[in-house]
């Protein structure tokens, strides 16, 4: 039964059930003749309509002129019938649209009219009018509303077809774009590119470049000169002048050094958007029209390194939302199964014949028993992630302790966090490479204790993973853990460092992922 014959159904049925409640409180033996004439006009028509190929802008208007005919031929006294001529409108508004609803009520227009002529007496045709009219009225009203819903729901369903029609395009658009660029899609290489155009048109001794974070913050992407981290800041009045009107802000540098310097801080625009900042020292002050030309250049970079950070971020979310995924799925899924298998060891257990079985069934619940806890670790693995507004450290606080009391490993956590942040991608893998050294530790090492030391000094960033347990021993070069580590300090230029603990003699592992250059 499709969609519309239910409704067709549901609707006769309502009111059918409507005119019997009324028959029954109200009416006469005309009345009760009309009903079972309406019964079986309903039966006619739902079977019509399944059965044979005509099309319900006829069924309709047919089953409309017959059910007035009934009700107008009880008229006077079996008002009660009238409720059903709401009927054929309302379904043919659903279905056919307004010409078929004026074309349904104007066949009960015509049903009423003819039993009129043919039973009513003269004298009581203003009565039959009375009694027959609002329902008529009615019956063309719940067509055009059934029209107008039916129309809404068309159009909403479009929009939301459209919208992801509409995506679609975008996205095959932009993998199909990325693939041509020149540059590609990387911010880091763009800003790379956006310094040295600035150096170049500066003579500039050091340059910074900082974009603008989900958390509000103004991030370092990319430094150009040996003391360039130190000394370029985006707390002063130059970068709040520049952030305020969109404009460059040109300045002197107070500083303790002989040669005075010249700060430059430009706006990086994407429409009529601010993204970004470059931050420039030179020993020279710019002549304006040289200003004028970078901005021209930066403006172009802009929009390209824009683009880069958004498809970064698209990627981020789809990343996030697939781990949330096969979290639930372990969840609700092998996790709970092989929570079941450890119930059911538990009753052959206390059913065992022997000691040697009841021995061999214990080694098997204990064996089940850390099958179960490794899945919830692997589920708060990938549950885990960096919150928009604390950051790498706190998440990796969070992450080793949690993990610390669910594996009784002994936890030492160093963090050094500056207030400035690493962009959301680079904190993300950082995260997911501490997060793979710190399992292989906990699966593997067979340790006691545990060191994870974190310093993030952006653009600089180092962690640390270390333990007292067995070693590297043999390790295998195609190892799966080992080689998603790699591609994911590959991904952010980042150097992984793998081998023995630094202590001299002592055993144990230590993985250290490097980004940047230390200036301190």
């Amino acid at each position: 039964m499709t969609s519309s014959d239910r409704l067709g159904l549901t609707t006769r049925a309502f009111f059918l059930a409507t005119v019997l409640g009324l028959t029954l409180a109200f009416g006469d033996g005309d009345a009760y003749r009309g009903l079972v004439g309406l019964l079986l006009l309903a039966g006619v028509a739902l079977a019509v309509g399944r059965l044979t190929p005509l099309a319900l802008r006829w069924v309709l208007p047919v089953e409309g002129l017959l059910a007035a005919l009934i009700a107008g031929a009880a008229l006077p006294g079996a008002a009660t019938l009238l409720p059903y001529l709401l009927v054929p409108p309302l379904l043919a508004g659903v279905s056919s649209g307004v010409t078929a609803v004026l074309l349904t009520a104007g066949c009960e227009v015509a049903g009423l009219l003819v039993a009129g002529l043919l039973g009513s007496p003269s004298d009581a045709w203003a009565t039959v009018a009375e009694v027959a009219t609002p329902w008529t009225v009615a019956s063309l009203g719940a067509g055009l509303v059934a029209v107008w819903v039916t129309q809404l729901r068309r159009d909403a369903r479009r929009t939301s077809q459209a919208s992801y029609e509409s995506a679609r395009t975008l996205l095959s658009q932009l993998r199909t774009v990325a693939r041509r660029l020149s540059s590609g899609l990387d911010p880091v290489s763009m800003s790379e590119q956006i310094l040295v155009a600035t150096s170049e048109a500066f003579g500039d001794t050091q340059s910074a470049l900082f974009v603008r974070t989900e958390g509000g913050v103004l991030s370092p992407l990319g430094y150009r000169g040996h003391l360039a981290r130190q000394s370029l800041v985006v707390e002063d009045h130059l970068t709040e002048a520049c952030w305020r009107t969109m404009e460059p802000a040109l300045g002197v540098q107070a500083s303790g050094r002989s040669s005075t310097r010249h700060r430059v801080v430009l706006p990086l625009r994407a429409g009529a958007r601010m993204i970004g900042l470059v931050v420039a020292e030179a020993g020279t002050a710019p002549a304006q029209s040289t200003v004028d030309d970078v901005m021209v250049v930066l403006d172009q970079h802009a929009v390209r390194l824009d683009t880069a950070l958004l498809f970064d971020e698209v990627r981020s979310l789809a990343t996030t939302e697939e781990r949330q995924r096969v979290a639930r799925e372990i969840h609700d899924g092998v996790a709970q199964e092989i929570a079941s298998l450890g119930y059911l060891v538990d009753e052959l257990t206390a059913h065992a014949l022997d000691e040697a079985q009841r021995l061999r069934l214990q080694g098997l619940r204990s064996e089940i028993t850390r099958v179960v806890s490794e899945l919830r670790l692997s589920i708060f693995d990938l549950r885990s992630d960096i919150s928009p507004t604390a950051g790498l450290g706190s998440a990796l606080s969070d992450y080793v302790r949690e993990v610390g009391a669910r594996s009784g490993l002994t936890v030492h956590l160093t963090l050094d966090e500056a207030s400035t942040r690493l962009r959301g991608e680079v904190e993300t893998e950082l995260l997911r490479i501490a997060q793979e050294a710190v399992t292989n530790a906990r699966r593997h090492s067979q340790a006691a204790n545990l060191w994870v030391d974190c310093r993030v000094r952006p653009p600089y960033a180092r962690i640390t993973v270390q333990d007292d347990g067995r070693g590297l021993g043999a390790a295998r070069p195609d190892s799966y853990g080992l080689r998603i580590m790699r591609e994911r300090a590959e991904r952010i230029n980042a150097t992984l460092e793998i081998g023995q603990r630094d202590e001299s003699g002592a055993p144990g592992t230590r993985v250290a992922v490097t980004i940047g250059a230390d200036g301190a």
